[in-house]
């Protein structure tokens, strides 16, 4: 049995054209390469598997490509600078992890090793990953360095904590801050990866990866690994993804709200603990629940969502539902589930904190708007600060309006 290579691994980018969702930082490396305007140190700063250290390395190839030329900034993949890099045996590139090498002795080696030029090419270039790792005495010893530093050397930085690294090493690199990706340019970048693997899947399973990846394309393709390996006859169906992520169905979600908004707390609670037997975590609900919330929202006021990830037949439900539902109760329903996300963190029984949020949930939808308890109550014109300045017209009307003032003490109600 041969040794497997990972999705990852195996597609990574050799040239800059194959980057993904970086198009803006390739664009001024491409240029600066074309008109000899890169500097001697570059610093590339982004969350996990956005492509910081793959651009490092496709750079490192470019700066020392035998065929690189002036109009071309692409390495040629075909030379035996190139080929050494697909074979891990470039000398005259050192690629350290500062996570590991941490200390100003590991530094100074680096900087002793940069007297010297390369065995051949033009550069030496030395890609240090992680630098934010580096102690504050080894950044004092890279500075003289980076401040002057030979022609013939390139330094290649990646971090995910720019804040970390001193102000005086920040003002002496070229800086690049990589995006998250967009979650359907990962989905068109797994479909590719698919067609090549004779994997065939749908574009919702997709769509679901890469929600789950957050802007990661090294995370999206694990998952993805991991999916392929529960591929039954090379097929993979958004069923599967969502057995595999604990991820509840759309139509579960929608159920759950639907019965929110009918403020029906038995019927709304019975469906959620439905859907944790399924084995979605509490976690997984309340985030759908967020995301829906989201979407609903922008149905009612016509803006189109950021993403929407459901199937084309709950579209019309969803539209239905936002009609049904006003913009003042999404919002507080809103605030409640962001309250209750970090409720959920200082407790070990999620699932029970989460259906304590629903029933508050509940509770707060079929509450009134506070334009119309106050059209219904009669209250004075002038602002009031507390309850004992409304005037009560009728008991039930008078009875919500103390309500919501208990709920919101510092409101100032006009009419």
């Amino acid at each position: 049995m041969g040794v497997y290579v990972p999705l990852a691994t195996k597609y990574r980018p050799r040239k800059f054209s194959d980057v993904v969702g970086q198009d803006m930082t390739i664009r001024i490396i491409t240029r600066g390469m074309q008109k000899n305007r890169l500097g001697s140190a570059l610093l590339f700063s982004g969350t996990r598997g956005v492509g910081k250290t793959t651009i490092a390395r496709i750079l490192a190839k470019a700066f020392r490509c035998e065929n690189h030329a002036a109009n071309d900034p692409e390495p040629c993949c075909k030379c035996e600078s190139c080929l050494n890099f697909s074979r891990d045996n470039q000398i005259d590139v050192i690629e350290i992890d500062a996570a590991s090498n941490t200390s100003v002795d590991d530094v100074r080696e680096i900087i002793e090793s940069s007297r010297y030029r390369p065995t051949s090419g033009e550069f030496k270039i030395f890609i240090i990953d992680e630098v934010h790792m580096l102690s504050k005495s080894a950044f004092n010893a890279l500075l003289k360095t980076l401040e002057e530093p030979p022609p013939h050397v390139k330094f290649l930085f990646a971090t995910t904590e720019t804040y970390k690294i001193p102000e005086t090493i920040m003002s002496r690199v070229l800086k690049f801050d990589l995006k998250k990706i967009d979650a359907d340019l990962i989905a068109q970048y797994l479909s590719s990866i698919c067609n090549q693997e004779n994997i065939a899947v749908d574009a919702e399973a997709l769509a679901l990866i890469a929600k789950a990846g957050d802007g990661s394309i090294r995370d999206s393709l694990s998952i993805l690994d991991q999916a392929i390996n529960i591929s039954e006859n090379g097929k993979l169906s958004s069923s599967d993804i969502r057995d595999m992520l604990n991820i509840s169905d759309d139509g579960d979600i929608i159920d759950l709200l639907d019965l929110i908004f009918a403020a029906d707390v038995k019927p709304a609670v019975e469906k959620y603990r439905d859907i944790l037997k399924n084995n979605a975590s509490s976690a997984e609900i309340i985030n759908a629940l967020v995301d829906y919330v989201h979407t609903l929202t922008c149905l009612k006021t016509d803006v189109v969502p950021l993403e929407v990830i459901v199937s084309e037949d709950l579209l019309p439900r969803l539209k239905k539902m936002s009609e049904k539902i006003s913009l003042a109760a999404l919002s507080r329903i809103w605030q409640m589930l962001l309250k209750g996300i970090e409720e959920l963190r200082f407790c070990e029984r999620s699932d029970i904190v989460l259906e304590m949020l629903l029933v508050r949930v509940v509770y707060a939808s079929k509450l009134p708007d506070l334009q119309e308890l106050i059209n219904g109550a009669g209250v004075n014109k002038s602002p009031v600060e507390n309850k004992e300045n409304v005037n009560i017209k009728d008991e039930r009307s008078g009875s919500l309006v103390s309500e919501a003032l208990n709920m919101f003490p510092n409101a100032k109600i006009e009419r």
